[in-house]
């Protein structure tokens, strides 16, 4: 009796702890959009134009301007008040892709188009630097299962969010690209800058998909792309759980993290595949210069079973790495002074409920920021709409220290 009254508390305690450090800024059970003062709350067969609302009937789904079980958010950050939504052209009926909405006492407000990026076609997720600027790769791809169209060449796009104004919009170079799978799988963008010389900013891109990095010169305006094996997937880490569902997904190169900058200014660059539970790293120097040779790429070990992760992001006041951990719908986190091997990477935070699938994870100041929008069951199963699907999430390191990701002795 007493080992299940124990039970009973842990489970509770557990329950309890999820709940304490996670607070939940946002969450819908479906994305609904303001656009041209018009809201758009359901199916829509109509567009709002400067002379009216336009009604079309049973037209096809690749002709609807609105399906709303379509309408996934993916990447986010934040910018003061605005927290940007991104929802990529994955499916039929996206109406926008990049979007901002205010934070306030509204939990799920309507998406806004963000100004001038109605040419934008794909943004998964963007990345905001210390300069006040929105970096982000426009994959140029409408990635319709069965219809994948290229409607034009992936391209750096950057604003600046003094002004709301679009500063650059750089393609891609072929030599970027391996092949018409490659703009599916530039997911994610890093920045390397300082805001003492906002010119001679970095970009490092992944590729899920072929597998690879791009990297991007602002002050040379110029990329080029790097393979390495570090890069690919591991056909060991494939069918993990999540959901209830098998995940077989085979995707490389997923995320890119940086430490704080040297007395040099230059960098380590955390980085992993999804389709793996290991970590490695390499110094910028290395990338900024071209000169790439395969002893500079480190692998750093092993986080251990079930850590297969999406995105992640450095704490530079703690010197700590947190994962959004996909395979145990977990937060985890490693001090980078400490070996990585599975006994020094811990589970700061876990909710089966809330954190069921992160699509994007980022630290900003000293919380940790999270997407979650429970990507399986949309691909295998169908959505529950009468509870809420997707969540961003802010959480305190400060708090997740007291509890976890304390220094070994």
């Amino acid at each position: 009796m007493k080992f299940l009254y124990f039970i009973i508390f842990l489970n509770l305690f557990i329950y309890c702890y999820g709940y304490y450090y996670l607070d939940e800024v946002l969450s819908w059970k479906q994305i609904t959009y303001e656009l041209d003062d018009f809201l758009y709350k359901k199916d829509a067969d109509y567009k709002k134009t400067f002379d009216g609302v336009h009604f079309e009937q049973e037209l096809e789904d690749w002709e609807k301007f609105f399906i709303q079980y379509n309408n996934i958010p993916i990447g986010f950050e934040v910018y003061k008040d605005l927290v940007f939504v991104t929802v990529p052209r994955r499916r039929y009926g996206i109406p926008s892709t990049l979007n901002y909405v205010e934070l306030s006492h509204n939990k799920s407000p309507h998406l806004k188009r963000y100004p001038g990026s109605e040419n934008v076609t794909s943004v998964y997720r963007p990345r905001i630097d210390v300069c006040g600027r929105l970096w982000m790769v426009d994959t140029g791809l409408l990635e319709v299962p069965g219809n994948r169209t290229q409607v034009k060449q992936p391209a750096i796009v950057i604003y600046d969010l003094h002004s709301h104004k679009q500063i650059l919009y750089y393609e891609l170079k072929a030599s970027d690209l391996i092949n018409e799978r490659t703009p599916g799988g530039l997911t994610s963008i890093a920045v390397d800058v300082t805001e003492h010389n906002c010119d001679d900013a970095y970009a490092y891109i992944n590729d899920l998909a072929t597998e690879g990095m791009i990297v991007f010169s602002l002050r040379r305006k110029e990329s080029f792309r790097i393979n390495h094996s570090t890069f690919v997937h591991d056909e060991s880490s494939l069918n993990f759980t999540v959901a209830d569902y098998t995940i077989p997904w085979k995707d490389g190169l997923f995320s890119i993290a940086l430490s704080e900058p040297n007395y040099s200014g230059d960098r380590t660059l955390y980085y992993h595949p999804l389709a793996s539970i290991q970590e490695f790293s390499v110094n910028t120097k290395y990338l900024k210069s071209g000169t790439i040779n395969i002893d500079q790429f480190k692998t750093l070990g092993i986080k251990g079973r079930n850590t297969q992760s999406g995105s992640h992001d450095y704490h530079p006041g703690s010197r700590t790495l947190f994962f959004g951990n996909v395979a145990q719908d977990a937060i985890l986190c490693w001090r980078v002074d400490d070996k990585m091997a599975p006994e020094n990477v811990e589970i700061a935070l876990q909710d089966h409920e809330k954190l069921v699938y992160i699509s994007d994870l980022k630290v900003i100041g000293d919380y940790i920021w999270v997407l979650v929008n429970k990507m399986p069951i949309f691909v295998y199963s169908k959505f529950n709409l009468n509870e809420n699907n997707f969540f961003i999430h802010r959480i305190s390191i400060n708090k997740l220290l007291k509890t976890s990701c304390r220094r070994k002795q």
